[in-house]
Order: C-alpha cells, then sequence, then structure tokens
C-alpha cells in the first residue's frame, strides 16, 4: 500500500549528524518517533512497509525526498554522499554513477549489487554495519546517539580512522537477520571481535590502519575527483617499473610480482572480508594476470585499494604519482572535476553542428566550404560530418580524379589494407584515410569487409589444424598458430567452441576452481563452535538455522550449495536436532 502523511503535521524532523549515513538518520527518527513496527517508520519516509530500508544502498530516495520536502537535501546530495555509492562511485565513469542514482531513486534495487559486479568479486557484498566503541561512547555524549559513520561501512576499513581501534561489527541486517530492522549501533547486537583482530601485534595492526587511512584519503578527497581506471594501470605499469619488475620490452615479471604481491597480503586476509585476497603465490600470479593489464570492467574497488597500497602506501603518494602520470595520456582526461569531464554539453553542441550543417547544404544549398566556414569548422571536418549523416556533398578534386577515385573506393569496398591502397594509386595514407571517412558508407564496407576476410582466414586455418591434430587437445593445438585462436577466441567464440575438439577424458582434472572439501571442512567446524556458544545463552529457546548463520555470515551464503556441502549439512542437523534435513526444510528456515 502506498500512502502519504503530511510529515509537518505530525513529526518533527531530526537533523544530520557529522558523517552520517542515510540508513543511520532513519533509525534516529524510528526511535525519536516511538515508532513499534520498522513498517511504520517506512511507510511514512518512502511509502511502502518494506522500502528503503537497505542500510547500504537504499531504493526510493525519490520519493524519501519528496516526502520530507527536501529537508535532508536533494535526491543526487543523499545518494552520492550519504549511501555507500560515496565509495563506489570514486571508481566509476560518470554515466555508471548516473545508472547507479537512478537505481536508488526508483522503486527496487534488487539487481544493483550484480550489476555492480559485487555478487561476482569474491568479495562478499553485504557491507556489514561497523562501530568504533570510543565513538559510540563520544557521539552519545556530544549528540544523545550513537550512530552509524559512513567512513566506518566502507569495505577494507576494520579499523577506526580516528582513534586506530578495531572495529565491531553488527550481528544484525547484513546476515539477512531482521533485514527490514530500523537499528543504531548497541553493545548488546555486536559479534565478539574477531580472534585475528585481538591477537594483532602492532605492526600487524598497523597494515589495517594503512589500509584504513588510504581508503578513507582515497574516498574522500575531493569529491569532484574520480580515478580513471585507464590511468590507473598505467601507474600500476609505472610503479612496477621502479621496483625492477618489468622485462626489458616491457613486460610484467609475474612470477616475481606475484611472490611480492602475495607476501603483503597475507596479513591483510585474515579478515574475513578480505580473504579472496591470495593465499598462495599461484593465486597471486592467477589475480594479478587478470587485473595488472588492461582496464578491466566490473573489477571491485577494494582490489584496486589493495595493489594501491602495496605499490605506494597512501593516498597522498597516489595523487602524487598519479598526476606525474598525466602528462602519458591525452590531456584534460586526468583527475578532472565530475562536472567537467561528465558533461554532456560539448556532444550536444556538435549534433547541434551537424544539425546546421546538413540544413546548409541541403536546404540552402551551400557548398561544404562555405557552410563549414558559417560554423567555424574545418572544411575536412564538414565533410567527415555530412558523410556520417549521409549527406551527399559535390567535390572538386585537385588530387584523385573521378576514375582514381571511383577505383580506390571500390578497392576498399574489398577490404584493401590502407596503405596497399596508398601505393596501388600513388597517393598518401592520410588521402586513403579521408576518402574512407568521406565517403558515405565505405567506412562501414571496409571495416566489414576486413573483418570477413579476417574471420574466413581465421576459421579455415584452425579447421585445417584441428582436422591434421584433433587427437593432441585445444591447448597444443593453439600454439601452432596462436594468432588465428586468440582471433577466433575474442569475435567468433561460439564457433570456435563447436569446432575445438573435446577434452581428453584421459587428460588429468583440473584442480576445480573452489575447494569444496576444504571450504565443507571449515563450516562444518564453524557450525559445530557456533552451536556450543549459542545453545548456554538461548537457554530454553530452540536453536534456530538463523541463529547459526547470524553467528556465522559466510553460512548463509553458502546454503544454495549444500548438496556440495555434506559435512556441513550433517553438522546442522546435529546442532538443530534435526534428522535428514532436506533442501526444502533449509530453504523454509530461512
Amino acid at each position: 500500500m502506498n500512502t502519504t502523511h503530511d510529515l509537518f503535521d505530525s513529526a518533527e524532523l531530526l537533523s544530520w549528524l557529522p558523517g552520517e549515513t542515510l540508513f543511520s538518520l532513519i533509525s534516529r527518527h524510528h526511535y525519536f518517533w516511538g515508532h513499534q513496527f520498522a513498517k511504520d517508520t517506512n511507510i511514512y519516509l518512502f511509502g511502502r512497509s518494506r522500502s528503503g530500508s537497505q542500510h547500504d544502498l537504499p531504493s526510493c530516495i525519490d520519493e524519501f525526498v519528496r516526502r520530507t520536502e527536501h529537508s535532508f537535501g536533494s535526491a543526487l546530495e543523499i545518494c552520492t554522499e550519504r549511501t555507500l555509492l560515496h565509495y563506489y562511485k570514486k571508481f566509476m565513469n560518470a554515466s555508471e554513477e548516473a545508472r547507479v542514482v537512478a537505481t536508488l531513486r526508483g522503486p527496487t534495487v534488487s539487481n544493483l549489487k550484480f550489476e555492480l559486479g559485487l555478487l561476482t568479486s569474491q568479495f562478499r557484498a553485504h557491507h556489514p554495519l561497523k562501530a568504533c566503541a570510543t565513538c559510540m561512547s563520544e557521539d552519545r555524549e556530544t549528540w544523545g546517539w550513537a550512530y552509524w559513520h559512513l567512513q566506518h561501512q566502507y569495505p577494507g576499513v576494520w579499523v577506526c580512522p580516528i582513534h586506530s581501534l578495531p572495529l565491531q561489527e553488527s550481528n544484525l541486517k547484513s546476515s539477512g537477520v531482521q533485514r527490514f530492522l530500523w537499528h543504531l549501533p548497541d553493545e548488546t547486537h555486536f559479534r565478539p571481535l574477531p580472534r585475528v583482530l585481538k591477537d594483532l601485534n602492532h605492526a600487524s595492526l598497523n597494515d589495517f590502519s594503512r589500509l584504513t587511512q588510504l581508503t578513507v584519503g582515497l574516498i574522500e578527497s575531493d569529491a569532484a575527483f574520480r580515478i580513471d581506471m585507464a590511468k590507473l594501470h598505467r601507474l600500476y605499469h609505472a610503479e612496477l617499473a621502479k621496483r625492477n619488475l618489468l622485462t626489458p620490452q616491457g613486460g610484467f615479471r609475474l612470477r616475481e610480482i606475484a611472490i611480492d604481491f602475495m607476501q603483503h597480503t597475507q596479513t591483510l586476509r585474515l579478515i574475513p572480508e578480505l580473504s579472496a585476497l591470495p593465499a598462495t603465490v599461484d593465486e597471486a600470479y592467477k589475480q594479478l594476470s587478470r587485473h595488472l593489464r588492461a582496464p578491466r570492467t566490473g573489477t571491485h574497488p577494494l582490489r584496486h585499494v589493495v595493489m594501491i597500497d602495496w605499490l605506494l602506501g597512501s593516498h597522498e603518494n597516489f595523487f602524487r604519482s598519479y598526476e606525474q602520470i598525466l602528462p602519458a595520456f591525452e590531456p584534460g582526461v586526468g583527475l578532472a572535476p565530475n562536472c567537467q569531464r561528465a558533461t554532456p554539453l560539448p556532444t550536444i553542441d556538435q549534433d547541434n553542428k551537424k544539425l546546421k550543417l546538413a540544413k546548409r547544404i541541403q536546404e540552402d544549398h551551400r557548398s561544404v566550404r562555405a557552410a563549414a566556414a558559417e560554423l567555424n569548422i574545418d572544411t575536412a571536418t564538414a565533410m567527415v560530418w555530412a558523410a556520417q549523416m549521409g549527406v551527399t556533398v559535390s567535390r572538386r578534386p585537385k588530387k584523385l580524379k573521378l576514375e582514381t577515385r571511383q577505383a580506390l573506393v571500390a578497392q576498399l569496398r574489398q577490404g584493401a589494407e590502407k596503405i596497399d591502397a596508398a601505393e596501388n594509386f600513388h597517393i598518401s595514407i592520410g588521402t586513403v584515410t579521408h576518402v574512407l571517412r568521406t565517403e558515405i558508407g565505405l567506412h562501414a564496407e571496409w571495416q566489414h569487409a576486413r573483418y570477413q576476410a579476417a574471420q574466413d582466414a581465421a576459421r579455415a586455418s584452425w579447421s585445417a589444424l584441428v582436422a591434421k591434430n584433433a587427437t593432441l587437445g585445444v591447448k597444443f593445438i593453439r600454439n601452432m598458430n596462436p594468432g588465428a585462436y586468440a582471433w577466433l577466441y575474442r569475435n567468433d567464440r561460439a564457433w570456435l567452441t563447436e569446432r575445438s575438439p573435446t577434452r581428453n577424458a584421459s587428460a588429468p582434472e583440473r584442480r576445480p576452481r573452489v575447494q569444496w572439501d576444504e571450504r565443507d571442512l571449515m563450516l562444518s567446524h564453524e557450525v559445530e563452535r557456533a552451536a556450543l556458544v549459542l545453545r548456554p545463552t538461548l537457554g530454553k529457546k530452540k536453536l534456530m538455522l538463523w541463529h547459526l548463520y547470524q553467528e556465522i555470515p559466510e553460512l548463509k551464503a553458502k546454503l544454495s550449495a549444500l548438496d556440495r556441502l555434506p559435512r556441513t549439512v550433517r553438522a546442522i542437523e546435529i546442532a538443530l536436532k534435526r534428522r535428514d534435513i532436506s533442501r526444502r526444510q533449509i530453504d523454509m528456515l530461512v
């Protein structure tokens, strides 16, 4: 049910506290108004009984802003400054950020974490609520409330940036338990500090403090800055060169780099959230081979933050080195304000000029030169734009007579190389390029012809190799012509898969990516431990499945894969005193 209330007739609104999240602000209102049920606050502020209650990336921001009459800022300000988008946006381009903001402003965020790549990142996407005990005490004394600080919620931050104390993790919301609850920091709902944080020596705790300060420094830098992924990868390359970890040809010494990186991550991965960092040299090699090369989309910012921590150590060093890399790139696309880089005005202005150019040529019957002069653009640019819009223009050739031009166009339509065409007609490559760009439809036809020729050649080569060597396996065959295999893999993968020999049954099995036996053993032990801890605290209450995954956050994420975890299933059966707990029963208990 969607209902509307006039808040100012019935309730007083509080104000933002420093660095407060939207979830914290609404939780304070829930307690301040004395609502018995979370849905009452939801309906007041979001119009629906379960909308907007996500603690990290909430929905229905537009409705919240409308109902509070912009008392807490615009929808854009709330999305980008009071939710975890504030963290993620630093590693997004402007269009990606705009799409996320549009989702947060709408009625549902059900697929957002998948679209952001968080669910497949190997880092957990649940964003546990975290708080510092000293901050809570000081906040109560200063403001009368303990509240959720946005900085504490950033992925990878497990030490308070102010007090350098380990953060405590709430056992509500992120585990799925009471996920629609409004909730403020409360000592009775925190997990015991992980043993790893209790036992860390001063040097190891400094590793987490350094990562925290780096994260906060990157995210809290001037709000108008965002990190460009292409430049970030160039920075990695430059820093590795300083460490003499590149080959003479500029390639990566991946094995040496992997050893260095693995040693750096060993302490960090003790925190469950960071356990996806490499534990072995082989794991480091595989991860770095993906994340050090060409820029990838959908990479979790945590991977980049850890890489920056490894190579540079602080946000001051990062920004200093980042600025030094800028001359290697196009001017004006470095660390520049969002509003300048994201603005669509230049594109709109260019489109308007294109339309005016077409009008002057077609309706006003101007020559290309005259129309270009009126619009203050180069004649060559005007001819390219005209071709893009399908506008035929008259030509006064100086180098290419009509017959020569027609012959050149015919060769280009068949996919001729630029250099070959230039040699055939005794002209420059620049002239060939000009013809490609100014002849209507020619560039697309040329690209299609070249693609078709490359596809035919690659398919023919691969088919011949497979016919002669089918019993040797794909890996052996692709080494005979790696170029053809690479082209097909990138551009024609479906055909390549159909025409490749099947795996030899006698070949050794690859080690599975997920070590289910190890994971099963670990989770079963955790279930047994949790049951021993929980039973004395429950008294006569019955131990339920949700108690277990509230205590073991990793368990809830694996409930859909219990068929691969027999020891864990047995441990759950014993803990809950049930026999033959089936998949259906697990679903019902969740």
